[in-house]
């Protein structure tokens, strides 16, 4: 493989196989459990996922980790290697976890992929910047993206890394982001595409919220739906709450105050 496509694909591992053990242990998987591994590299995280869970699922887009890996758990029965590309992958139909330290170049499309499938991850462990990550998880003010996924999934950060924990060591900060589908959703999966486009035209082009729905559900109706709940009428979209958000959805779509 030419040195610019292992470029493309390189990642910085995890070597600390106590610090990855306990990763594994304290999280939600278990011995039933299908795990679903992306860029496993050296196989570190995938030794350990092969004690705590039923399968793995380990996919690798990268030739000579592909051959590595075949080699290491040749002789192995509950894991399945695939030399594919994740963001083209067919993502499993039963029920499946993810663990993975994935590459920093395409973490968004990941996340995204994951987290827009038609079968969605029960619980999700990602390693990825800490920049990306809280901005994803949204802690202490919610974005449109957490505004628009909240409402079917949890978010925080499950561990802060060091940059030495990692070879070789990356210039940017790292954390793990956990993502888990609520077991009862504030919105039910069947209005999922209706609320998340309320909330596109919601956020519009950085009008306040008044404007950019008025078009959509009339002038007085906005201004009567906004009045009720206690938004004022020449608020950003950024500073309304998840609260909010859900309360102006039920009032506009449902006729629910």
């Amino acid at each position: 493989m030419s040195k610019l496509r292992r470029k493309l694909f390189s990642q910085n591992f995890l070597h600390s196989r106590k610090l990855v053990k306990k990763l594994i242990r304290n999280s939600s998987i278990g011995k039933n459990d299908l795990v679903l591994e992306v860029g496993p590299g050296k196989g570190i995280i995938t030794e350990q996922l092969l004690h705590k869970s039923q399968h793995v699922l380990a996919i690798e887009i990268d030739s000579y980790w592909h051959e590595y890996l075949k080699n290491k758990f040749n002789d192995n029965n509950n894991s399945t290697l695939y030399h594919e590309d994740i963001l083209t992958y067919q993502l499993p139909s039963l029920p499946y976890k993810v663990f993975a330290n994935i590459p920093f170049s395409i973490e968004g499309k990941i996340i995204r992929l994951l987290i827009d499938a038609k079968n969605p991850p029960e619980d999700s462990y990602l390693i990825m910047m800490k920049e990306v990550a809280y901005r994803l998880s949204a802690p202490d003010r919610d974005n449109m993206f957490s505004i628009m996924h909240k409402p079917w999934f949890d978010f925080s950060i499950y561990h802060h890394f060091k940059r030495e924990d990692f070879s070789p060591m990356p210039s940017v900060h790292a954390v793990m982001l956990r993502f888990t589908k609520k077991i009862t959703p504030l919105v039910s999966w069947e209005e999922k595409s209706i609320y998340q486009n309320f909330v596109t035209s919601g956020f519009g082009q950085g009008q306040p919220i008044a404007h950019n729905l008025k078009s959509q559900f009339g002038k007085k109706n906005i201004t009567n739906s906004l009045h009720a709940i206690g938004i004022q009428k020449d608020c950003r979209p950024s500073y309304v709450s998840l609260e909010l958000w859900l309360k102006l959805y039920k009032i506009l779509h449902l006729g629910v105050y």
